[in-house]
């Protein structure tokens, strides 16, 4: 498992747990939480989706700026320097 989908996964239980907290107290009914789980799940599918879009892009980003400010060295620099 990915740290982004255990990151999301950690959200949504720290999300769920003041509607656990409502049904155990009974101040929530059991369609209501349903409800509220329901949008939770959604959320964080949302959420996890966005942040590894968010995390390719950036990891390609520095790729290309990596590639771009490599020397590029040409073959006749390796065989003056083997001589």
């Amino acid at each position: 498992m990915n740290p982004i989908n255990r990151l999301a996964a950690l959200l949504g239980l720290i999300v769920l747990t003041p509607i656990a907290y409502g049904v155990a107290n009974g101040s929530l009914d059991m369609v209501d939480a349903a409800i509220r789980a329901g949008l939770t799940l959604l959320g964080v599918i949302v959420i996890r989706a966005i942040g590894r879009i968010g995390l390719s892009l950036l990891a390609n980003s520095m790729e290309r700026q990596v590639v771009v400010e490599a020397p590029q060295r040409r073959a006749d620099d390796r065989e003056g320097a083997a001589a």
